[in-house]
């Protein structure tokens, strides 16, 4: 196989476009709704806060990212702004957060989330969330994908875009005609009237906040537009097609949330669509079993589509790592095929992370966190659910590149330079606060499991500087997956 280190443009406006609306839409707007209506009961407007509030939150870090891309499209990444503006050290541990716990987690739910509508859909298990089944299909479902990406890149374009547009057709046909058969028919007001009962123990909470609840249940459907910043690198002419699929791609999935919330609470009444198996309900009660099991064939669709997504974005974190000869075996993990133009090294690394977070998935479905933290705080926590932990850190890392763009970045405007980063830095911190309100002995755990992790990081690191492999003042900046290098 031949080998080299430098990867090419080779994605234009479409494909990045898609990569935004492809690789946040996916499983989070579906089965998360579950989980919101079962929050809220009756209040609907809540549910409908709650999502406004997380996609505006949402777009203006998106937003801020957008405007640091345009002025510095050779650091457009996460990870290359991140160094940019803070330093190479906090760049490295940025990319070894989204390399270790952020990309390979977040590929596991997709393809735990892509198995589990699959056992719905087919009625294989009346428990889907932990069946054997789902864990089964979500192997198959993740070598499949990571076959593709690495065997086939171009194969692997066409189907994140035919899924970006496939996915949007049954968000939108609920949003719509859900709403107004709702309406016309009276399920909307029935549902607004009928008594809510919210339990906050039955989703896994321990405070009883429907608002925040339901907040922290959004965010993991607005995460996915990381995913293009991390092939920044790739991207054709990224001073134009990186904002532009940013803040239009975050305004579009906005829009789409919303009224689908709408449309899928006006669907069928509340006690049968709040919880697990909600989705299929409200399909088939709006549209027919035939119908509404064919559109949920698109739900399955859209999960795979971001599964792709984040599979091509996470694949090469260990490649940035590498090409700043850091990491694993930089020489090997920095190889790029010649013929794929793919980081196959990186992305076996990645695979194996992502089965990793798989075997946790297992270990929790077991109930072993929760005895766990029963053990060692005398008070049991019903799940471990790294989709809502996750963003803790995620925002954490982000709010120092806003504080710096605010200090570095002097000839901005004025809006860019404060205002957007100010109200970005807010708005993280919020949601810091909403996922410490909802689950605060699962935030301290996860807390303490991210620490451990990143201490074996920043060893490793200190281990290559110490023999000679690398410096702070050697070589470019973190590469290619942080979008750093042409």
């Amino acid at each position: 196989m031949e080998t080299g280190n430098q990867l090419k443009r080779k994605y234009g406006l479409l494909m990045t476009f898609a990569m935004v609306t492809g690789t946040v839409i996916g499983s989070g707007i579906f089965f998360r709704n579950e989980t919101i209506l079962a929050t809220v009961g009756n209040d609907m407007w809540t549910g409908v806060m709650a999502w406004v509030i997380g996609g505006l939150i949402t777009l203006n870090i998106a937003y801020v990212f957008a405007t640091l891309a345009v002025r510095n499209p050779e650091q457009a990444g996460l990870v290359g702004l991140s160094e940019y503006l803070v330093g190479r050290k906090y760049g490295y541990a940025f990319g070894w957060f989204l390399a270790t716990i952020f990309f390979p987690s977040l590929t596991g739910v997709l393809a735990w989330v892509s198995a589990r509508f699959t056992v719905v859909l087919f009625g294989w298990d009346a428990d889907p969330s932990f069946s054997g089944y789902t864990y089964m299909i979500a192997l198959f479902y993740l070598v499949a994908v990571y076959a593709m990406t690495v065997l086939s890149p171009k194969l692997a374009t066409r189907f994140h875009i035919s899924c970006a547009v496939l996915k949007v057709i049954p968000l939108i046909l609920m949003g719509v005609v859900g709403t107004i058969v709702g309406l016309a028919n009276g399920t909307t007001l029935d549902n607004m009237r009928s008594v809510s009962d919210y339990v906050p123990a039955a989703a896994g909470y321990l405070a009883a906040n429907p608002f925040f609840v339901a907040l922290v249940a959004t965010i993991f459907a607005y995460i996915g537009w990381e995913a293009v910043l991390n092939i920044a690198s790739e991207v054709k002419n990224p001073k134009r097609n990186l904002p532009i699929a940013l803040v239009g791609g975050m305004l579009v999935i906005i829009t789409i949330y919303v009224s689908y919330f709408v449309g899928i609470f006006s669907s069928a009444p509340l006690d049968q669509i709040a919880g697990a198996g909600g989705v299929l309900v409200a399909f088939e009660s709006r549209f027919t079993e035939f119908a509404g099991t064919a559109l949920f064939v698109f739900v399955i669709i859209s999960c795979l589509g971001t599964l792709n997504g984040l599979m091509i974005g996470g694949q090469k974190t260990f490649y940035a790592l590498a090409t700043k000869k850091k990491g694993f075996n930089p020489d090997l993990f920095s190889q790029v095929d010649r013929v794929t133009n793919m980081p196959n090294n990186s992305a076996s690394l990645f695979l194996l992370a992502v089965a990793a977070w798989m075997v946790i998935f297992g270990a929790n479905s077991a109930g072993w966190y929760g005895d766990f933290f029963l053990t060692i705080s005398g008070e049991r926590v019903a799940t471990f659910d790294i989709a809502g932990l996750v963003p803790i850190t995620l925002n954490s890392f982000l709010i120092p590149v806003f504080i710096m763009t605010m200090i570095k970045q002097k000839d901005m405007h004025w809006f860019n330079r404060f205002v957007a980063p100010a109200a970005a830095t807010i708005g993280a911190l919020f949601l810091i606060y909403a996922v410490f309100y909802n689950q605060a002995g699962a935030a301290l755990f996860y807390l303490g499991f991210f620490a451990i992790t990143m201490t074996v990081g920043f060893l490793y690191y200190n281990h290559k500087k110490a023999k000679g492999g690398d410096s702070d003042n050697d070589g470019e900046a973190l590469a290619e997956a942080a979008g750093t290098k042409g």
